[in-house]
């Protein structure tokens, strides 16, 4: 019988050692720009590195495709500044090292002019 109490105890234990919670956290990575233009009309990004559940920019529209499953193309469009400019929803933010975000073209908002993306920093934050 306390050889039957003993493994008992030992099998929680070892249970409760395993349930740390070391599975994935859900949760959003805010999309930051930083920009030299006070007139910013449209960016196009890139996020890769792993899959985005989805997508939220309060006051600007989004258009994206997903050209696999770890990559998500966004066109952000509306009165862009500097600052967090969208919200990605991830299956895991602890993951956040793997992704990486490019911004390859930026235009003038009433003009829609080109403007050099060397010119620009963006970046995900958790």
């Amino acid at each position: 019988m306390r050889s039957t109490v003993v493994w008992v105890v030992a099998a929680l234990i070892l249970l409760a050692a395993c349930s740390g919670g070391t599975g994935p956290t859900a949760g959003t990575l805010s999309v930051s720009l930083s920009t030299p233009h006070l007139d910013d009309g449209a960016v196009l990004l890139t996020i890769s590195g792993g899959p985005v559940d989805s997508v939220e920019a309060a006051g600007h529209r989004v258009y994206s495709s997903q050209p696999d499953a770890n990559t998500l193309r966004l066109i952000l469009a509306g009165a862009l500044g500097s600052g967090t400019v969208a919200l990605i929803h991830v299956p895991d933010t602890r993951q956040v090292a793997r992704y990486t975000l490019v911004l390859s073209q930026a235009a003038a908002r009433s003009t829609y002019a080109q403007r050099d993306p060397a010119l620009y920093t963006v970046s995900l934050l958790p």
